[in-house]
């Protein structure tokens, strides 16, 4: 983690790779099974899929760092109920076929 707030510490894959590309970069994780993988982010520090919807939507946390994709969304909150639960729907037991 940072170790403080505002902080911008955790060098990511750069500390495997030795690449300066890969300062701030995170392995992204499966989404299946996200609704019982709480807490969230590489550090574990959003509790909650809503928080990180939240922490996405306004555009991330500005680093020198950041992927210039990630800007704020400007989602409305039925787009935003509608991504949790749709993350929500990727958690569940597979089952082969309907009977």
């Amino acid at each position: 983690g940072s170790g403080q707030a505002g902080g911008f510490r955790d060098p990511g894959r750069f500390v495997v790779t030795g690449n300066d590309a890969d300062r701030g970069a995170f392995k992204t994780p499966t989404l299946r099974e996200i609704a019982w993988t709480a807490p969230y982010m590489h550090d574990g520090s959003l509790a909650t899929l809503e928080a990180v919807v939240d922490f996405f939507d306004d555009g991330g946390r500005p680093n020198p760092h950041i992927d210039p994709e990630i800007h704020p969304l400007h989602l409305t909150a039925e787009e935003k109920q509608a991504l949790v639960l749709f993350l929500q729907s990727l958690s569940g037991t597979i089952r082969e076929g309907v009977q």
